[in-house]
């Protein structure tokens, strides 16, 4: 007698693919994260690095006066207004040299320039100069490498037409 020949059938499975181990080329999740990571300080370490060189404090005349020793050689914006009476301009080795005095809330700072002027700088002008202060006798001296004035006539509406007027 033969015996009833039983069929096995394969067990289908639902199983995942292995995932490859790190021996085997595969990265394990910590150092992905660990790369990303570095990647990420690297990135915000270039920008801090490069960006270091070219920032500037904006403050007021009244404000860097109030401890001017701390801001000596370092890149700064002031801003104030002309003093009357303050400009001097000399040519000096072909290039305009000038110094004026900018002021805000009873402040004082001598402010030296070369090269051109904005426009509408003058007496009582409203100003913004930048550059670095030095130590001069003493005494604190922004040397300017930039001016931009404003004037506030420019900025002002245009007066109203009489013929809409009604």
């Amino acid at each position: 007698m033969s015996e009833p020949e039983t069929k096995l059938e394969p067990a289908v499975t639902t199983s995942r693919p292995a995932k490859p181990s790190p021996s085997e080329g595969g990265l394990s999740t910590t150092v992905k994260v660990l790369l990303s990571i570095a990647v990420l300080a690297l990135v915000v370490g270039f920008f801090r690095y490069t960006a270091r060189g070219h920032t500037s404090h904006y403050k007021m005349v009244d404000e860097v006066m109030v401890a001017w020793g701390s801001w000596v050689d370092k890149p700064l914006k002031v801003h104030g207004y002309v003093e009357s009476g303050t400009i001097d301009e000399k040519v000096v080795d072909q290039e305009t040299v000038r110094t004026f005095v900018l002021e805000h809330k009873g402040k004082r700072i001598k402010v030296r320039n070369k090269g051109p002027k904005p426009d509408t700088f003058k007496d009582k002008s409203e100003v913004v100069a930048e550059g670095k202060i030095v130590e001069e006798n003493g005494e604190p001296v922004l040397v300017a490498t930039n001016l931009m004035a404003k004037c506030p006539s420019k900025y002002e509406g245009a007066p109203k037409d009489k013929l809409f007027e009604q």
